[in-house]
């Protein structure tokens, strides 16, 4: 190799080398992102460590709230949701069902579903959430409250005012009940209360579930609430 290429070495290898370390830098940042008030899709699928897994010592008011399952069950499962959060979406899709026929449906677990809507100006700005979570209310009324949030969560397009009216009446409600109780946002103050409570016990992320006094924040794999209900059914 002569002078002359290797004058031109040491700049190319630079270049090369400023290029990898760009590229470190966006894998990273990539991977870190903004901190968020819902659990990143890394966090989702690693078992809950100690941070998330708490005590909870504060009385939870669900007497107000949709139930799922037999008064009588030993577990109580209190889910508190957004409507319009993807990894909400994840645990109503793959791990719901699963705790539904091996826990709900066999007596052992009582299901209480709480709103958490997050907020419309802040990220990850959830525009529709407090609408759907009032929408969600207006179902209960009409004891049709499970049948409807499955049906949102299997399209979280469709979470605008109409769309909220159309799955109502696809369900087979009362439309003109349905559409008068989201109008006139009757349920809009129990929302915010649902919000507020969440709050007062320290949840700031969503899904969260509180099972007999343990706290779970995130969208988890099933065999991990599996592990912890499990135990919970041996004490």
């Amino acid at each position: 190799m002569n002078l002359k290429s290797e004058s031109y070495l040491v700049p190319i290898s630079i270049v090369v080398a400023g290029l990898i370390i760009a590229g470190a830098i966006f894998i990273i940042s990539q991977k870190s992102g903004p901190v968020s008030l819902t659990p990143s899709p890394d966090q989702a699928n690693l078992p809950p460590g100690t941070d998330q897994l708490k005590k909870v010592t504060e009385k939870i008011d669900v007497s107000q709230d949709p139930v799922l399952g037999e008064p009588e069950a030993k577990l109580l499962m209190i889910e508190f949701s957004d409507f319009q959060c993807p990894f909400c979406q994840r645990h109503a899709l793959s791990t719901f069902p699963e705790i539904k026929k091996q826990y709900i449906d066999t007596g052992k677990v009582k299901l209480v579903f709480k709103n958490l809507p997050l907020p419309a100006d802040s990220p990850p700005y959830h525009k529709y959430a407090q609408m759907a979570a009032e929408a969600g209310e207006c179902a209960f009324e009409q004891n049709k409250f499970w049948e409807y949030k499955d049906k949102l969560f299997q399209d979280q397009q469709k979470l605008g005012k109409d769309d909220l009216k159309l799955s109502a009446k696809e369900l087979g409600l009362d439309s003109q009940k349905f559409d008068d109780c989201l109008d006139s946002r009757k349920y809009e103050q129990e929302v915010k209360e649902d919000l507020a409570e969440a709050q007062k016990l320290g949840i700031n992320s969503t899904p969260a579930f509180v099972v007999n006094g343990t706290l779970i924040e995130g969208a988890y794999p099933f065999s991990e609430f599996q592990k912890i209900i499990e135990e919970k059914l041996k004490q």
